[in-house]
């Protein structure tokens, strides 16, 4: 069965037609030694067959040399780290560049050289040096270094691997693991995984815990350590069959390592051994250049796969890149930089789309939509759109949506309808009203789930004729929905005591009158006080007022409009009033 696998392999490597993949490929090329030319450069296929190449990105955004001995690479958000180990004489030891710019930030220049790279946070990371038992925090924000507390001296050389896990980066040392706290910059912990010399460590985000990659009794062996679980270590999973496993990887739910010039593949959820071989490099070099350092690498979203050959370490640094499904090559080629010594890939597929993301949205009044999310092979992609997302009108409105991967995109549209079909709610039952004229409502609300607090409305608020009303207030929220309250409404147009007696107290004449109107009265003369006069209409509006003590009393109505109104005389002693009504016309 193996030599079935074994062939299959090498009739895919050698078969020549290349998928048409976009991609995107950074070799970090470690450079001469003693020359700071070490750097990052770029090999990008946007479609066809077009490649792109770049200079080294480092040197060209700076107008400067390179990293001499340019050992690890790393991206933190905006951030991108570069660390060498050159002499002392190297210009750069360690830089803080913008990304994907390059653009320099902070550069150390003195002290040791750096020998590995880990992430902790796109804020946080952690270097090794290459001599002196030294790890140090690199603070992304504020761009400095500060060593880790080591009190029980755990750190006993320079680290080969790095990840992150729960709060702490697990660093591997040799065959052991020292686990830092990150919120407190100190080393905690000593883990010894019984591997010997660890060949590679990977953080699985999906299972919660680190795969390392090591050797049980001179053959190649898997195992899994569970940070959450008081950093249990499981029982080795050995690789039969393969005694020099290197370059661990994780993508797709899948280890991905080599052995020699062949790449293997191990299903974390359904686990195979012998672990099946899924491809055999043609690229050229030795034991020793070939995949030389880190320069192999998987894309954790479409397990396609990259690796590289420093090959006479004179060269330019060649590459191919693999399609991680059918496992024919995407591309081959090569870019100016020397000695390149680890990969970072993307590979772009066109974003698939889930119909049910896109399904109507409905909504009664104002909405805020949400982006949908398509799919990349294992990579959400949110959609973007210039359209508004925040909907006031009613009606149908119609959102066209971007998802783009790189440099491939996929469009779709997606409808939402806005039809506010609840009427307003009346906030009060209305009580019936039995009220003297002239009188005037006050208007109820009543509150609507779109347009809030309504006020309602009827024919007239204003009442002056005596009788029994039956009272229609509207509430309408300007969406087509009515809500309809009724309210009774007994009007009485008497002045609280009856005209008859009001003639017995005072006389009016003439009546009707063209301008002048006199009041006879006797309360003038039965109490030394008199009494208070006002005229006022039918909606209380006062025309007149006047304190009267004489018996006759006239008044100049000659610039009153023609109309019915009314004079009210209050006894200044007992504040008796009456009221009789007269016509101006």
């Amino acid at each position: 069965m193996k030599k079935l696998l074994l062939g299959f392999s090498v009739l895919l490597a050698a078969h020549v037609t290349m998928a048409q993949k976009p991609y995107d490929l950074y070799v970090v090329a470690e450079g001469n030694f003693g020359s700071p030319n070490g750097d990052v450069f770029k090999a990008s296929r946007t479609g066809g067959s077009t490649h792109v190449f770049s200079a080294g990105l480092f040197q060209t955004a700076n107008s400067s040399l390179g990293i001499d001995v340019l050992q690890d690479y790393g991206t933190f958000g905006n951030r991108a780290v570069l660390c060498g180990k050159g002499g002392a004489s190297s210009p750069y030891k360690l830089s803080i560049v913008a990304y994907p710019s390059f653009d320099t930030i902070k550069t150390f220049t003195g002290g040791a050289g750096y020998q590995c790279l880990g992430k902790a946070s796109n804020t946080k990371g952690y270097v090794s040096q290459a001599t002196g038992n030294i790890i140090q925090l690199i603070d992304l924000v504020n761009n400095t270094m500060t060593p880790v507390t080591d009190t029980a001296n755990m750190i006993s050389s320079y680290a080969s691997y790095m990840a992150a896990a729960n709060g702490f980066m697990y660093v591997a040392i040799g065959s052991k693991i020292v686990k830092i706290d990150t919120a407190a910059n100190k080393a905690v912990a000593s883990i010894l995984p019984g591997i010997g010399s660890i060949a590679g460590m990977q953080y699985d985000a999906a299972n919660n815990c680190i795969w390392l990659l090591g050797k049980v009794s001179g053959i190649s062996a898997l195992v899994k350590l569970e940070p959450s679980n008081n950093d249990l270590l499981n029982a080795p999973v050995s690789l039969t069959g393969i005694s020099n496993a290197a370059q661990l990887r994780l993508a797709v739910n899948k280890l991905y390592f080599l052995s020699g010039k062949n790449v293997y593949a191990y299903n974390i959820a359904s686990p195979v051994v012998p672990v099946p071989l899924i491809y055999t490099s043609t690229l050229p070099g030795n034991s020793f250049s070939f995949a030389y350092g880190k320069s192999f690498d998987v894309d954790p979203y479409t397990g396609d796969f990259a690796v590289a050959t420093a090959g006479n370490y004179a060269e330019p640094t060649k590459y191919e890149i693999v399609d991680g499904t059918t496992f024919t090559q995407i591309d081959t080629g090569s870019v100016a930089g020397r000695i390149g010594n680890e990969l970072e890939l993307h590979t772009y597929i066109a974003p698939v789309i889930d119909t049910a993301a896109l399904q109507t949205v409905f909504a009664q009044c104002d909405t805020t939509i949400t982006a949908p999310v398509a799919t990349a092979g294992s990579l959400p992609i949110a959609g973007t759109t210039n359209d508004s997302l925040n909907l006031h009108n009613q009606g149908s409105h119609t959102i066209t949506w971007t998802f783009t991967n790189g440099y491939l995109s996929s469009t779709a549209t997606q409808t939402v309808i806005i039809d506010d079909t609840i009427a307003p709610v009346a906030d009060n039952n209305l009580e019936a009203l039995n009220v003297n004229c002239p009188y005037t409502l006050t208007a109820p609300t009543a509150t609507d789930n779109c347009a809030g607090l309504l006020m309602g409305t009827t024919d007239s608020l204003h009442f002056t004729v005596a009788g029994n009303y039956t009272v229609q207030w509207h509430y309408d929220d300007g969406h087509g929905n009515t809500t309809i309250q009724t309210q009774q409404l007994k009007v009485n147009c008497t002045t609280g005591i009856d005209e008859l007696s009001a003639q017995q107290v005072f006389q009016l004449y003439p009546n009707p009158t063209n301008g002048f109107i006199t009041i006879r009265s006797n309360l003038a003369t039965a109490n030394k006080k008199g009494y208070n006069c006002i005229v006022t209409n039918a909606l209380g509006q006062v025309f007149y007022k006047s304190d009267v003590k004489e018996e006759r009393h006239t008044i100049d109505l000659t610039n009153m409009s023609s109309g019915i109104y009314l004079i009210t005389i209050a006894d200044a002693q007992t504040n008796r009033k009456y009221t009789q009504k007269f016509i101006k016309r």
